[in-house]
């Protein structure tokens, strides 16, 4: 479908966002008032931002983020009030890690921890398209509740999460998500931990990526079931581990072009296994030999087959340079086979890199790479060889602001395509402590694809201010 095609509303009025986006600010800065308060002062706060009177409209304004923002504020203040002690912090830098804060005990053995975040975002090419870009600005509210147990040992825990987006002018783009996931570790003598966890969610598909391969007109929906266990033996000089994970992506039907469009087409169930092997050569460092296995299994069965298996191999080293330099570097090989034969084998180099790196106290830089196959979400390829690398700094300037930058590249090369995706990204943020659990946020970024001859080319710009809180 062309790019002109793409559905818009009826009325278009570009700048009316601007004033939503002017109102849902004021209405952020209200917020961190009222977190900032006590609770009493909280409570009479509260019946006034939500008659709050817009200078805009003569009606009453209760903006998605005031409904949803401030009721979080005003329930999270009460137990906020018991956390005045300063917790131990190692670095700068640790004190503004995303760490659940210190919880609410419900029970001798389980411990609470909500957190939520708010934010107004503003994306300046909305549908990542070359031509005919649009402009929109959003609200997202992400809430999440873990509950953890806290025994001398073992451990379960179960974790809820939400990602509601409410745009202002195209509301077919608005969202929801929804993620549980339970897992637990049970330590045995001798050093053995045999860790599991399930969990299921409703997820969206970014626009321009991967799994938007034609224009829809609402973003395209999909089920994700998972479940995962492994068992690890450490604590000696040779440290043993094995592990298998399975995904299952049921995908909903969606809208083109005002039909409805059946995508069971992209039913897949990915199962993976791996064995590891670290030898300890020195007390800092480590080698290690990891292999692994996957098979691809569409739910459909078409002509020709789009099911596939394959292994890798990666032999590596990780290393503790010093206390604030850790490493772990692999290289290998990785091969896919592909049920049908016109499909190119994947034969290729294999490797994963992790590194963390915290020269002085308040920096922390970070680096990680790897590669891997999925599962295609066209009829025309059964796979996609993905290649990932992302480096990412952080400096904290005093203990109240955290300034950061995060950049990647990737690249999904289609099997059976001549389809190759090469995308960019960078990112940069910082975080101003108002409280010790109570954040205010702000970031933008830029993006850019190279879809090649058959892939889609976009370059895009965001921004987003927020407030977020972990308690």
């Amino acid at each position: 479908m062309d790019d002109t095609r793409r559905p818009v509303p009826h009325v278009r009025q570009p700048r009316v966002w601007l004033d939503r986006l002017a109102r849902e600010f004021a209405d952020l800065l209200l917020i961190v008032r009222s977190a900032e308060s006590v609770l009493p002062d909280a409570l009479a706060i509260a019946p006034k931002a939500l008659a709050f009177k817009s200078p805009i409209k003569p009606r009453t304004a209760q903006t998605f983020v005031m409904r949803a923002a401030i009721f979080a504020c005003l329930c999270m203040i009460a137990p906020r009030m018991a956390l005045a002690q300063q917790e131990d912090v190692v670095t700068p830098v640790e004190l503004f890690d995303p760490a659940s804060g210190e919880g609410i005990r419900i029970s001798p053995n389980f411990i609470l921890y909500p957190e939520a975040t708010v934010e107004v975002r503003y994306d300046d090419n909305l549908y990542n398209l070359d031509t005919n870009e649009i402009e929109d600005g959003f609200v997202l509210l992400r809430p999440a509740l873990t509950l953890a147990s806290d025994f001398g040992r073992h451990s379960v825990s179960l974790v809820g999460s939400a990602e509601f987006r409410r745009h202002f002018d195209i509301t077919d783009e608005d969202s929801e998500q929804f993620d549980i996931e339970a897992a637990t570790t049970l330590e045995f003598a001798d050093g053995v931990d045999v860790d599991a966890y399930a969990g299921i969610g409703q997820k969206i598909e970014q626009r321009g990526t991967l799994g938007d391969v034609f224009f829809t007109d609402e973003p395209v929906s999909f089920i994700e079931k998972r479940g995962g266990l492994s068992i690890a033996r450490t604590g000696g000089k040779l440290e043993l581990s094995a592990g298998a994970d399975i995904v299952n992506r049921d995908y909903q039907d969606v809208l083109v072009g005002g039909i409805e469009t059946d995508l069971s087409i992209r039913d897949v169930t990915i199962r993976s296994a791996r064995v590891r092997g670290d030898l300890g050569v020195r007390e800092q460092t480590g080698i290690f030999v990891e292999v692994g296995g996957n098979q691809i299994d569409f739910d459909l069965a078409t002509v020709p087959e789009r099911d596939s298996s394959g292994f890798s191999v990666l032999v590596g080293v990780r290393h503790e340079v010093t206390a604030l330099i850790e490493i772990e570097a692999g290289v290998g090989y990785i091969h896919q086979d592909f049920d049908d034969p016109a499909v190119d084998t994947v034969s290729d180099v294999n490797f994963r890199l992790g590194a963390v790196w915290t020269p002085k106290p308040e920096w922390r830089l970070t680096a990680s790479a790897t590669r891997f196959i999925d599962a295609s979400r066209t009829l025309d390829s059964p796979a996609i060889k993905v290649t990932q690398f992302r480096i990412g700094a952080q400096r904290a300037l005093g203990d109240r602001v955290l300034v950061g930058v995060d950049a990647g590249y990737a690249e999904e090369s289609f099997r059976g395509l001549p389809r190759n995706d090469e995308r960019i990204f960078v990112t940069g943020s910082t975080t101003l402590r108002v409280t010790d659990r109570i954040g205010l946020t702000a970031s933008a970024g830029y993006r850019e694809q190279d879809g090649g001859a058959s892939g889609r080319d976009y370059n895009g710009f965001s921004a987003a201010v927020g407030v977020r809180a972990a308690w």
